[in-house]
């Protein structure tokens, strides 16, 4: 009974934290790290509780082997999903490091258990110290990519409903001076966002922003806003912004441009849907009063893109990546003064 409350009275705190939260800023990381919470505490509310009754007990342990079951199928398979997304992905996209993420994400997941296998049967102060800092460093980025992809997936639905008073729709280059597949449904999700808000304000502005590439025969900003003209947008509500060269010149720029025709936050960015939840971190940090929402991407180009944003909100948030060394140093010192003693 005891556990039960103590468990109730988590859960309830951890929601409440949440809700806080998410009223504060639905931008935040520590959104992710709360869910997780909530869901911990819940689980210990419910083997509490499930301890009463062997008949309880024995249904919650056949609902914990089959999520157990389907999860651990999941992991087994994730790795030769990344690896083949990967080679597809370089096959179809330019061959550099970011799009070959997915590749080396599969190919570190295989390889791995094999490296800790090897080291393990060493068995001595300096192997066993290497194998627990790479099983610490392997459950730390999983961790942190738990966080992000918890936090991303419910930042999506927020962001769905925000108000905005105008729509900045970040570029994305262009191809031989035209708007490619993948800008054009950035732009046709502006038109969707301005239309499902039209009953929050009379005339929602939409601000194309990009500047001109240096293989671009004109600015990025220009091409966008002549295609949402010729798609029946009105021209009196698109402000072109055409000198950004990057997502934080988009928007400082784009929020400038906004202010100086009257136009008041909040305001909705539209990107790619992989990289909408770091475009809204970028606005929070930049101080703009505004929320992002994404497009639909190419199914094989997502997993790559989606690591890589991951990768760049860990640079972004540093600490995170401090703590986590701290304790894969840690664990590796005590691995060593384990083995090491007598």
């Amino acid at each position: 009974m005891v556990q039960a409350l103590v468990a109730l009275f988590g859960v309830l705190a951890v929601v409440g934290a949440l809700v806080w939260s998410l009223r504060k800023d639905p931008r935040s990381l520590r959104n992710g790290v709360l869910v997780i919470l909530v869901v911990h505490y819940l689980l210990g509310f419910i083997a509490a509780v499930t301890a009463w009754s062997s008949v309880l007990q024995t249904v919650d342990g056949l609902v914990l082997l089959a999520v157990g079951g389907l999860v651990a199928l999941g992991l087994s398979l994730l790795p030769l999903l990344l690896v083949l997304d990967g080679v597809l992905m370089l096959r179809r996209e330019s061959r550099s490091l970011a799009n070959a993420l997915s590749l080396l994400g599969g190919l570190s997941m295989i390889c791995l258990p094999l490296v800790l296998v090897a080291l393990l049967r060493h068995e001595n102060a300096v192997t066993g110290s290497l194998a627990a800092g790479l099983l610490t460093a392997q459950v730390c980025a999983g961790l942190l990519f738990l966080v992000f992809a918890v936090h991303t997936a419910l930042y999506a639905r927020i962001a769905r409903r925000a108000r905005a008073h105008a729509v900045i729709v970040l570029g994305a280059g262009l191809v031989e001076g035209q708007v490619p597949p993948l800008l054009a449904g950035r732009l046709r999700r502006a038109v969707t966002a301005v239309e499902e808000r039209k009953a929050q304000a009379e005339a929602i502005v939409i601000v194309p922003s990009g500047g001109q590439g240096r293989d671009e025969p004109f600015a990025e900003g220009a091409a966008m806003g002549e295609w949402l003209r010729r798609h029946g947008v009105d021209a009196d509500h698109v402000l072109v912004e055409d000198q950004a060269r990057t997502t934080q010149e988009n928007l400082r720029y784009s929020a400038r441009l906004l202010a100086e025709h009257g136009v008041q936050e909040p305001y909705l960015i539209v990107t790619s849907n992989y990289h909408a939840p770091r475009a809204a971190m970028l606005a929070r940090r930049l101080g703009i009063d505004a929320q992002a929402i994404g497009c639909p991407t190419a199914l094989y180009y997502w997993p790559s893109a989606y690591l890589r944003e991951f990768v760049a909100v860990l640079v972004e948030h540093r600490l995170l990546v401090v703590i986590s060394g701290i304790a894969v140093v840690g664990m590796m010192a005590l691995t060593w003064s384990s083995l090491t003693a007598g």
